[in-house]
């Protein structure tokens, strides 16, 4: 993707930068030696014009020949971009775990794989400039025969033999140009066409057409819900539960179960195989894609810091926030502290290396707070916070849920209690939803058992 978003992109820009002056300059200057030809001799002349034309047809079909070779040599260095973001990513992990040897591995694998691409395409260029070589030497022995012929019928003399001879070399600069740009054209041709590729992916997301009620709470419904990521493998299967606006369900169930897919169902970042979600009493794809999504605050465990200001790391660059009400939400967070060791205030720049966990994790919830949604989704939003911190998560939990619909990702006995409703998933089905205090009273339940035996057991 960033091979064709970038690479793909600059090598268009910079073949047609070029392209337009370099071949109206080459088609001038073979007109005007062409004609000094003509003028000298019309026989010679339409004979050197023929060839031209000819070498210039030659050109273009060696271009479609030749762009395979290129869109490969692109692609192989697509593979090699992509292998090294997603290797470079996850470095700290590779080296902890031992991987190195192995990535290094596959390292040299790719390299190869690029650098074999690459020798074919040089000898592709090769070729096709010996072609044209070969084109240009048969049009000078051309010249010289005809001019030959010419002399010893007495019609040219030896001073219009030499000058025509020259007209020649004068042609072979246009041509030579003519050819590398053509060149340039099959390695554009090869970007183009990898660009035309992400230009026909046509999302499968239709954007709806109603807005959602201006309520301060709003209601959540699956109805026989089943979503897979592919076709073959289905993730959640006939879902159905319904969330009544402003009430709190936490969500339980090994790694897996479908927890996180349901969130993301609710962002509508994919669609549905079968069913219906409803947010509101609408039904979600009719719902418009920016109020839907301005109208759900999610946060996180990886909490994404951008290099900016503090200021546009807690709004997300929206600038009709105020400060004011930035630093009621520090201060509501517990985050004073943290805002008064800042050298610049909101204006500092913030690169995430300076934050603990747990400031990241309020600065999530801070965002969530600025944008004030309507629907809340916690995805494990405390499961690696030290005790101090996780008190501080508690008491943000607590004001974050006042009047919003909200679905908590559970790992903490203390998150759960704070739940009007539990719901249990296991391999994509519901095993038990109910109101929480139904469940703790009765023994049989999953969730009481869990309470019992611990409630990490169930999760890990």
């Amino acid at each position: 993707m960033v091979e064709r978003v970038d690479g793909d992109t600059t090598a268009l820009s910079n073949f047609f930068s070029e392209f337009i002056l370099q071949v109206i300059g080459s088609f001038l200057q073979l007109g005007g030696a062409l004609g000094l030809v003509i003028r000298e001799d019309w026989r010679i002349g339409i004979a050197l014009t023929g060839f031209v034309v000819v070498a210039i047809l030659i050109y273009n079909l060696t271009r479609n020949v030749a762009v395979p070779t290129y869109t490969a040599e692109r692609e192989s260095y697509a593979s090699l971009f992509g292998f090294l973001e997603e290797r470079l990513t996850g470095v700290e992990d590779l080296r902890t775990n031992g991987g190195t040897g192995y990535t290094m591995d596959r390292f040299y694998d790719v390299n190869r794989e690029v650098y074999g691409r690459a020798v074919k395409a040089h000898v592709m260029g090769e070729v096709l400039r010996m072609i044209s070589g070969i084109l240009l030497a048969f049009g000078q022995a051309l010249t010289m025969a005809m001019s030959i012929y010419l002399f010893r019928e007495g019609i040219f003399t030896i001073g219009t033999v030499l000058l025509v001879i020259q007209y020649i070399v004068m042609l072979r600069g246009p041509l030579v140009m003519m050819n590398r740009q053509i060149n340039d054209l099959q390695r554009a041709t090869a970007g183009l066409k990898r660009i035309e590729e992400l230009y026909r992916v046509t999302p499968n997301i239709v954007d709806g057409t109603e807005a959602l009620p201006a309520s301060d709470a709003l209601g959540i419904e699956f109805d026989a819900v089943t979503f897979g990521y592919t076709e073959d493998e289905s993730v959640l299967k006939d879902v159905s539960f319904q969330l009544q606006p402003g009430k709190s369900l936490g969500l339980l169930g090994r790694t897996g179960s479908g927890k996180t897919t349901i969130t993301r169902l609710l962002f509508r970042l994919y669609e549905i195989n079968k069913g219906q979600i409803r947010i509101g009493n609408k039904p979600i794809e009719d719902i418009q894609l920016d109020d839907l999504r301005d109208r759900i605050g999610l946060v996180t465990q990886d909490v994404q810091l951008f290099n900016a200001t503090v200021r546009q790391n807690l709004t997300l660059f929206d600038t009709e926030i105020s400060d004011d009400r930035i630093l009621s939400v520090i201060e509501e967070l517990g985050l004073s502290e943290w805002y008064q060791s800042l050298p610049d205030g909101l204006d500092t720049i913030l690169e995430g290396t300076g934050l603990s966990a747990g400031e990241a994790q309020l600065l999530a919830f801070a965002r969530v707070f600025l944008k004030n949604p309507k629907i809340v989704i916690l995805d494990e939003p405390s499961s690696r916070l030290d005790p101090a911190t996780e008190q501080q998560i508690d008491s943000a939990v607590q004001q974050l849920l006042k009047g919003r619909t909200s679905i908590i990702i559970a790992h903490r006995l203390g998150t759960v209690q704070q739940v009007d409703e539990i719901m249990i998933l296991a391999d994509g089905e519901i095993q038990e939803h109910s109101e929480r205090k139904q469940l703790v009273q009765n023994p049989d339940s999953i969730f009481s058992q869990l309470l019992k035996t611990g409630l990490e057991e169930m999760i890990q």
